[in-house]
């Protein structure tokens, strides 16, 4: 389980958090089929047109004609649920990573450092003989708390505790944002726990083996911790109960994507009142927290779910479930055999036939907890400056053009227009790392205590939330964790800082590629750099202004205009199916879906206009616009298995990954020209049907 706050920098991303979604149906029925095996391909990463099938018409099929011969190499390893060039390139990197993880293991430095951090973070997490060891000693006193505890005050401060050392309690978290409609200014908001499922999960009947695999896992669990079976099923049929409770009426993906439906600002006594099961006050003393005199509460529905649970249910109950969030939580930093446990639920649930080697698990966790020291080793072994200077050479040429795009815009009235074109022209876009880093150096890593190591660093987070109450906003750059830090492989654009952070991980294969062809990098790179300015003008970032504040600047006219042209996108993306009965969601999708097909009209208009009107030579028997399409297509390419797409088809606001290779550039005129589609071609679109938004 992890918490991350809504809104909070990254929101709107190049790509999830979670992988990209899976092989889709065409409109017209074409399937991608799924197959598992250990092998990896080893073509290389990025454009080349061995990956084309060109037997495959693209007028007909235009992902298999640009992906083809990969598609056919490319299979999903043992250990993974999906494969693409985010995962291939997330592999490299995370060998990167490892590298300089046993660099930093193998050497002394100076305590505190980054170096010695990352290298006895590594070295504990590595050694398993004492993490089996230790076995759950260090839990003993939570767990003994959470078996007990009752009432609001013990409630608070068991809830405050687990913050404190996992960085996520079950019950209530504390929090901070800049204000929706005064990003000068910090919140601190309520936020509520993250389940150990998605809100669908809990329902949709298509779950059915994922509630069933759960329910299993919490009842191994149980068994392991002395309980009898039938003790340890009933417990774990009671948790899975208390969970759907507390699911069924929160925020869906959908709604949490709207300003207005998070937005709910109170006093702490209004607070309380929706919450009296647990003392906010407590719990903000446990945290040294003096409350300011408005919080916001994020998820209206589901804290009343939480009280009406904590009011009407058994109070042993409430403690089982806390007992075994307490387990949950910490399950993947523990000896066995809790993390085996974890690990073959895991697995199970996903589909796959081994987990990830016990490196890569910890390299990823590493990524994650010490996350600025290691990108600062990163950055100095692995980023070269020619390519942060290059990339932020091409920053300029795609605002530019965005800026004469909206200038020419048929749709937008004049005071809309003045509004959009002083809002791009603050975007503040950063490529690589940030100026500032964050200092990690007063949290002790030592080399013999990998939990130990988890729970410090849980504080020190939950400290520098509790640092900014009370304090002018500063937003810190490249710090949304497995999203904009350095190596993270995204991109993304945060509404609230009008800003863009284009990572260092990403500014390579098949991203961006030095002294490349312009053509390609242009419609690569280039393309997420367009798509992340979209960002600030799709369905969601048109909410703030240039601030970085909710607030509406269009005129209802254009609002209209935009309106129409976003139902049209939604209907487009409607008639997918990814699976069969699995159709594409246009609605929560749509954000995404706005900032490719903005993203590549983007890249594709300021690569022409820097070959200033000059017809460059067929490359591989394809035109520049041949093969600046076929570009962006093998971006896209990707396998995943089939429960893999329906976990993202719920929850992720980016379309399929194949989807994406070939959906947008049914909009462009250039494509149609390009590979000259007809009526009658899976690939045409009627003139009048395409969408052009900016």
């Amino acid at each position: 389980m992890s918490l991350r706050p809504l809104l909070s920098a990254a929101v709107l991303t190049l790509s999830s958090a979670l992988a990209q979604a899976g092989p889709p149906l065409l409109a017209d029925g074409i399937h991608r089929p799924v197959r598992a095996s250990a092998q990896t391909p080893t073509a290389v990463l990025g454009y080349s047109p061995s990956h084309m099938d060109r037997s495959v018409d693209p007028r007909q099929d235009f992902y298999a004609y640009a992906n083809g011969q990969w598609l056919r190499q490319l299979t999903i390893p043992d250990a993974e649920s999906d494969i693409g060039g985010f995962s291939l390139l997330g592999k490299h990197l995370d060998t990167q990573l490892q590298g300089l993880a046993v660099q930093a293991s193998q050497r002394s430095s100076p305590r505190g450092s980054p170096a010695q951090q990352v290298g006895d973070y590594y070295r504990a997490a590595m050694d398993l003989t004492q993490r089996n060891a230790v076995g759950l000693q260090a839990l003993q006193a939570d767990l003994e708390s959470a078996a007990r505890v009752i009432g609001p005050v013990e409630l608070a401060q068991l809830s405050l505790r687990l913050q404190a050392s996992t960085g996520n309690s079950p019950l209530l978290n504390w929090v901070t944002m800049p204000d929706l409609k005064d990003s000068r200014r910090v919140l601190l908001t309520l936020q509520l726990g993250a389940l150990s499922l998605s809100k669908d999960q809990y329902s949709d009947p298509a779950s059915q083996k994922v509630r069933e695999l759960y329910v299993d896992y919490v009842t191994r669990v149980h068994q392991q911790l002395g309980d009898a079976p039938d003790v340890a099923a009933a417990k774990a049929r009671t948790i899975l109960a208390l969970e759907t409770a507390l699911a069924a009426p929160r925020l869906t993906p959908l709604q949490a994507y709207d300003p207005a439906m998070i937005y709910n600002l109170m006093t702490v006594d209004e607070a309380q009142a929706l919450i009296p099961g647990i003392d906010l006050r407590a719990m903000a003393a446990a945290a040294k927290l003096s409350l300011p005199e408005r919080l916001q509460v994020k998820d209206l529905a589901g804290l009343r779910a939480l009280q009406q649970l904590l009011a009407q249910r058994p109070p042993s109950e409430v403690q089982t479930l806390l007992r075994w969030s307490v387990l949950a939580l910490n399950a993947d930093h523990l000896g066995q055999p809790w993390l085996q446990l974890s690990q073959d639920y895991q697995r199970q649930r996903d589909g796959l036939a081994a987990p990830l080697p016990l490196e890569r698990q910890v390299v990823q966790a590493l990524s994650q907890q010490l996350y600025h020291p290691l990108s600062q080793l990163y950055v100095q072994q692995h980023y070269s400056e020619a390519t942060r200077r290059d990339i932020t050479h091409m920053v300029g040429h795609i605002k530019a053009e965005f800026a004469r795009r909206l200038k020419t815009n048929p749709w937008l009235d004049a005071p809309t227009r003045a509004a959009a074109l002083a809002k791009l022209a603050k975007v503040d876009i950063q490529v690589g790392y940030p100026q500032r880093w964050i200092d990690f150096s007063r949290v002790d890593i030592r080399p013999d205590d990998h939990l130990g190591n988890q729970q410090r660093l849980a504080a020190f987070q939950l400290q520098r939330e509790v640092d900014q109450v009370g304090q002018p906003a500063t937003r810190q750059r490249f710090a949304e964790v497995g999203h904009t830090t350095p190596i993270s492989v995204n991109a993304a654009y945060d509404p609230q800082l009008n800003g863009i952070d284009i990572t260092a991980a990403i500014s390579q294969p098949p991203f961006f590629t030095p002294g490349a062809d312009p053509v390609v990098n242009y419609c690569t790179m280039g393309a997420v750099l367009g798509h992340e300015l979209t960002h600030g003008f799709d369905s969601m970032g048109r909410q703030f202004d240039a601030e970085g504040n909710v607030r509406d600047w269009w005129t209802p006219r254009a609002t209209a205009e935009f309106k129409k042209r976003n139902q049209q996108l939604v209907a487009q993306f409607n008639q997918i199916q990814l699976l069969p009965g699995l159709p594409l969601d246009g609605a929560l999708t749509l954000g995404e879906n706005t900032a490719d097909l903005g993203g590549l009209t983007l890249a594709h208009a300021a690569l022409h206009r820097t070959l200033k009107g000059r017809s460059l030579p067929p490359v591989d028997g394809l035109s520049t616009d041949q093969r600046c399409f076929v570009a962006w297509s093998q971006l896209w390419i990707y396998k995943a298995r089939e429960e893999r797409i329906r976990f993202l088809a719920a929850v992720d606001y980016h379309a399929n990954s194949a989807v994406r290779g070939y959906a947008p550039l049914m909009n462009l005129d250039a494509f149609h020209r390009a590979f000259a589609t007809r009526p009658g071609d899976a690939m045409w679109r009627q003139p009048a049907d395409r969408v052009r938004v900016w």
